[in-house]
């Protein structure tokens, strides 16, 4: 298996979770293993890294999908030599208030 990461950037007009919610639910039905997920959230966008590993055909196919959302204001994917999450990101991984 390959890995890879997915790039995406959602329109975030409510303030919700659900854009995020409904390009989760395609990134789940594809046959693709979600090893890591990021998101950042500003006031107009979300702006989403899915490292995944898989087939490229059917990361391919999760890319077609996610673009017909009309949350989605762009879609990409990379491959890459192995699943790397920013350092800065791994230390809030796993942090909870309370």
């Amino acid at each position: 298996m390959n890995s890879y990461r997915i790039n995406l950037t959602l329109l975030n007009t409510d303030g919700g979770l659900d854009p995020l919610v409904r390009a989760l639910n395609i990134v789940r039905r594809g046959k693709v293993n979600v090893k890591a997920i990021t998101a950042s959230f500003n006031r107009d966008a979300i702006d989403v890294d899915i490292y995944v590993e898989g087939i490229e055909d059917e990361v391919n196919w999760v890319c077609n999908k996610l673009n017909k959302l009309y949350d989605v204001v762009k879609v990409s994917y990379t491959a890459t030599a192995s699943i790397s999450i920013p350092e800065a990101q791994v230390s809030l991984m796993g942090e909870r208030n309370g």
